[in-house]
């Protein structure tokens, strides 16, 4: 990602995030113990968060209730977004997806594949950049031909003319909203028009600009331009103001709300120091933005946060890194009682002290509770705290004995075992392999019944006769959008048939059977055969 040039924008920013986090953090207690005054704690170093950094942008995410997707998770989605969506089954329409700064991967992750899919399923994606990128549609599969890019160059404007940069900075020109009648056609009751009508003062750093050749798909509206100002870096001016921000709504379906996308030429209209730039909106394009991400009713409560290629798992790390320690309380130090204890304390504490000492010499407590040593009353009351003590005993017995014997028992909820094919053993009398299916379901492990139905899947696919651990060599047709996710799990179930036994839950067969069902379904659409022998 190319140079920043923040610092030109703001010397105060810095100071203004200290503030801020200051200004949040707790109160320390004000009582303090009669005496000596504690000596305060030793000043902590100074936190310092980065200007070209995200936190703030993060931290309102976190207080919209938006939680990060960790790094284990993404396998999960990445298994439901890979094959096709159903009108039954549509994942990614709760995720939101950000994109900021280089969206090259710097992990096994795409960050512009994640966005199209969870807009193709209904979901939200934010990508801003300017680093040079082809962008392509939701709906093409095969990115024969992208929509367009992010051009990649800098763009700066004249800086004498205030209106048009921030502070007259050539580097930092504003971002001009264009209004709904500007588009013919366009319903000028879309959400995506709410993100920018009205800012005139979101000030972007050495930003590049959007080339559109055909407004579709989610790439539906300009929504921001660049002013008129504007030049290249080789210092001609533009035919028509660029185009800074592109977004558009989905249409709602099954119940459920469309997709919410934007797309803005800079990354740094989110970064700390320009959220905390004075006389600018970009604090509150952040808070629209994320508004507008969660959905009309906020039903968006999970995010995919991409930096630079790299998942951010963390939102509230702002929150944490400002939240200073409380000071630490002397041990001699007494509770602080008021006005009217303050300056008794001390002859309080003595005469509570000389009470308790008066009571435990004259066993009180023994006499009240059971009577005094030796007398009928406290053998009495000695025999009710044994009768008491064998009672709680025989209760807890009872329970443990309950408790083995509803763990041994099959759970009425798990699904039951998968049919092999079978009616019954081949050798054995009669019942003998019902009797083994019980026993594996009431042990709750299906591994056997389980590998029996899979073999007997990729027999009927033409597998080899006589197979090993190793997946054979596989033919996959040109329709499948994600080869390597069809194979990844072809292997994990050739591995459960031909690999090493291992127990198998009937909690893991639950999840693991729709994927069987779909790769039954694409072989049988002809998406992926085995090779024929040799």
């Amino acid at each position: 990602m190319k140079r920043r040039n923040a610092r030109r924008c703001s010397g105060l920013a810095l100071v203004g995030l200290l503030a801020l986090a200051l200004a949040l953090a707790p109160p320390a207690a004000r009582g303090q113990p009669p005496g000596p005054r504690p000596q305060p704690p030793a000043a902590q170093p100074q936190l310092v968060v980065p200007g070209g950094g995200t936190e703030l942008f993060r931290a309102i995410f976190d207080a919209a209730k938006v939680r990060p997707v960790q790094g284990y998770e993404l396998q999960l989605l990445l298994k439901d977004l890979a094959f096709e969506p159903g009108p039954d089954f549509k994942p990614g329409h709760d995720l939101i997806v950000v994109v900021l700064g280089d969206p090259q991967p710097r992990q096994a992750n795409d960050p512009l594949w994640w966005a199209r899919q969870v807009v193709r399923n209904g979901g939200a994606a934010l990508i801003a950049s300017d680093d040079r990128c082809e962008l392509y549609t939701s709906g093409n599969r095969n990115m024969a031909r992208p929509v367009g890019n992010f051009n990649g160059d800098t763009v700066r404007a004249n800086g004498q003319n205030p209106n048009d940069t921030h502070r007259r900075n050539n580097d930092c020109p504003y971002a001009v909203p264009v209004a709904p009648d500007e588009r013919p056609g366009a319903d000028p009751g879309g959400r995506v028009w709410g993100v920018f009508r009205g800012l005139t003062r979101v000030a972007t750093n050495q930003p590049t600009y959007i080339n559109i050749t055909q407004f579709q798909n989610e790439y539906q509206h300009p929504l921001a331009r660049l002013p008129r100002s504007s030049f290249s870096p080789t210092g001609f001016g533009f035919r028509t103001p660029p185009t800074f921000a592109v977004g558009g709504d989905g249409a709602p379906d099954g119940g459920k709300p469309g997709y919410s996308f934007l797309a803005v030429a800079d990354s740094s209209v989110f970064i700390n120091q320009m959220l905390l730039e004075p006389g600018t909106d970009n604090r509150k394009l952040a808070f629209r933005t994320v508004e507008y991400l969660r959905g009309p009713g906020g039903e968006r409560t999970r995010c995919v946060f991409f930096e630079n290629g790299r998942l951010v798992e963390r939102f509230d790390g702002l929150q944490s890194a400002f939240s200073p320690p409380l000071p630490p309380v002397p041990p001699d130090a007494m509770p602080n009682l008021g006005p009217l204890f303050g300056k008794n304390q001390d002859k309080l504490i003595t005469l509570l002290d000389a009470k308790a000492d008066e009571l435990q010499e004259r066993d009180a407590l023994h006499k009240a509770m059971v009577g005094p040593p030796g007398s009928e009353r406290e053998e009495r009351a000695a025999a009710r705290w044994v009768e008491r003590t064998l009672a709680v005993a025989a209760v807890a017995v009872v329970f443990f004995l309950l408790r083995k014997l509803w763990g041994g028992r099959h759970p009425q909820d798990a699904p039951p075992p998968p049919n092999a094919g079978a009616g019954a053993a081949s050798t054995g009398p009669p019942g003998v392999f019902d009797r083994r299916q019980k026993e594996l379901a009431r042990r709750n492990n299906l591994y056997e019944p389980v590998t029996a139905v899979v073999r007997e899947f990729f027999a009927s696919a033409g597998a080899p006769a006589a197979p090993g651990p190793r997946l054979p060599a596989l033919e996959i047709s040109r329709a499948v959008r994600k080869p390597e996710s069809l194979r990844l799990a072809l292997r994990d179930l050739w591995r459960l048939a031909y690999g090493p036994p291992m127990p198998l839950t009937a909690q893991r067969w639950y999840e693991l059977e729709p994927y069987f069902e779909r790769l039954k379904r694409a072989h049988a659409d002809g998406k992926w055969k085995f090779e024929p022998a040799a």
